[in-house]
């Protein structure tokens, strides 16, 4: 275990991932759009296992791979969740506006809700319950004009609340494990997902510029992002570790109006006040110290 780390730290620092991860609409929406979302996934993937290798190597803990056949079933399955995801919101992306595909995804803490109570038994606390409510009504303030017309974007990014409840549950049950294991076979999955895709869809030209949006995002978004949530994922439950990401929802167009001077609707303000309420309130809540003790348990 980490020394200094509980609920309340580990809810501080899932919040600071959801802000990182808050950077990659922006950066999907700067490319060229003269490539594929497989290429970018196939870059992105590249970016995510070139950071994760530079960690082992600058900080090697146990050594530089045991981390991989340390609960290795384990890892495989959250790396195949993660690459899913990855993958599930480029496509979405790519077929649907950013603001249906974060609704879809802000649906995760009721996933990670029942999934941690059928496999550890974890009770949601009135907390987090409430700001659950209040953080799924925020989003449908911010997409009060969405524009639900692609079955396969709406289909696939559905999909991605019910990895992320999972994924969540077994960082829980990880506690031991090196929190650069998954990242990795993220990455690997996510090449091979890439790679397989650009191939049958129209091969591997991509501008220089698309290359390097799409290694950021991986290397640096994700690449600092993931494994920060991976450790800290481990000491908050997972209903309230999938809500706190919902920071992604709240700076995903701050971000725009601030970079690209994309103004941002008044329903999008107004949204995001009311996730940023919620979610205040649920980091400023810890668990009581008797759910603290079943927690570590």
């Amino acid at each position: 275990m980490h020394e200094g780390l509980n609920s309340r730290s580990g809810s501080s620092l899932i919040f600071l991932s959801g802000a990182l991860f808050s950077l990659n609409p922006l950066l999907f929406r700067w490319t060229s759009g003269e490539s594929s979302e497989w290429l970018f996934l196939f870059w992105r993937s590249n970016g995510i296992l070139i950071a994760s290798l530079i960690a082992l190597n600058v900080r090697p803990g146990q050594g530089r791979f045991k981390s991989l056949r340390a609960g290795f079933a384990q890892n495989l399955m959250a790396g195949t969740l993660m690459a899913g995801m990855f993958t599930a919101f480029i496509v979405s992306l790519a077929r649907i506006d950013t603001a249906t595909t974060l609704f879809l995804q802000s649906l995760a803490p009721f996933s990670a809700a029942l999934f941690g109570w059928l496999l550890l038994r974890e009770r949601v606390d009135a907390h987090t319950w409430g700001a659950m409510g209040t953080a799924v009504a925020g989003v449908a303030v911010m997409g009060s004009s969405w524009d639900l017309s692609n079955a396969v974007g709406i289909g696939t990014a559905a999909c991605i609340p019910l990895m992320l409840g999972i994924y969540a549950v077994l960082l829980r049950r990880s506690k031991d494990r090196d929190p650069r294991g998954p990242v990795i076979f993220a990455a690997v999955i996510g090449i091979l997902i890439g790679s397989a895709a650009a191939f049958m869809t129209g091969g591997f030209q991509l501008p220089l510029r698309d290359a390097m949006l799409a290694l950021a995002s991986g290397g640096v978004v994700i690449g600092v992002g993931l494994p920060i949530f991976n450790l800290a994922g481990r000491y908050v439950p997972a209903a309230r570790a999938s809500l706190l990401l919902l920071s992604e929802i709240v700076l995903a167009p701050f971000w725009v109006w601030l970079i690209v001077s994309e103004t941002p609707k008044p329903n999008t303000l107004i949204g995001g006040l009311v996730i940023l309420v919620a979610l205040i309130w649920v980091a400023t809540h810890p668990l009581s110290p008797e759910a603290e003790n079943r927690l570590h348990s």
